[in-house]
């Protein structure tokens, strides 16, 4: 199930036995086959190894061309921006954020990747934090991204925050969804998922919902 808000028409480890255990490491392994079960520290430690300089390549497990054919979008996938750079990959290490930021009274971590899907920038801003909701954090980015006010911002916020782990919520101008993600132990975590910018996208809504759920089931 995809939830659109207020929308129009818009352009791992496991106590089991020896077989029942790989099954499952393949499961939270992600589609890209190589990635380890999201948890809070795992985040954070990728983060951290990211530093303030950004890196090229995406640590987390996602397959942007495989979601694309799962959403039945016909465009070809590709790391960076349409401008043809490498993947803009940039990280936040809550742990070491300063008195009276976002992290203060949640403390967590963010990675963000950019990929690009034909002339469609897509950002995907992976969040976690040690209690809920750590969606919040990333307000700014999802009003932004989206072009819209502050109430229709609170409602996809907690629309977002309420939906069960996996099931995709569409921001009100349909570029814009978030997924909430399993987390292995403690937490609370979620992806963000935009595309095109300012509310804007050659995208449909349910293209977009479809790729945050396909990309939600890859990573946990």
């Amino acid at each position: 199930m995809i939830r659109v808000r207020g929308l129009g028409r818009s352009g791992r480890r496991c106590a089991a036995p020896a077989a029942a255990a790989a099954v499952a490491a393949l499961l939270l392994s992600g589609c890209s086959g190589g990635g380890d079960s999201l948890s809070l520290g795992s985040l954070q430690e990728k983060a951290a190894e990211i530093g303030g300089d950004g890196a090229a390549d995406c640590p987390l497990a996602y397959d942007l061309a495989e979601a694309a054919k799962t959403a039945g979008v016909s465009l070809a996938a590709g790391p960076g921006n349409t401008q043809g750079e490498q993947p803009a990959v940039t990280a936040e290490d809550g742990r070491k954020a300063p008195e009276g930021s976002a992290w203060a009274a949640n403390p967590g971590a963010l990675v963000s990747c950019t990929f690009h899907l034909g002339q469609e920038d897509v950002e995907l801003h992976t969040v976690a934090t040690g209690k809920a909701q750590a969606l919040s954090v990333l307000a700014p980015v999802a009003q932004r991204a989206a072009g819209i006010g502050v109430d229709d911002l609170g409602t996809f916020l907690g629309d977002a925050a309420a939906a069960k782990k996996g099931v995709p919520v569409v921001a009100k101008n349909g570029n814009v969804a978030a997924a909430r993600l399993g987390l292995d132990g403690s937490g609370d975590a979620s992806l963000l998922l935009t595309v095109g910018d300012s509310g804007k996208s050659g995208l449909g809504a349910e293209q977009v919902g479809a790729l945050a759920k396909a990309l939600a089931g890859q990573l946990g």
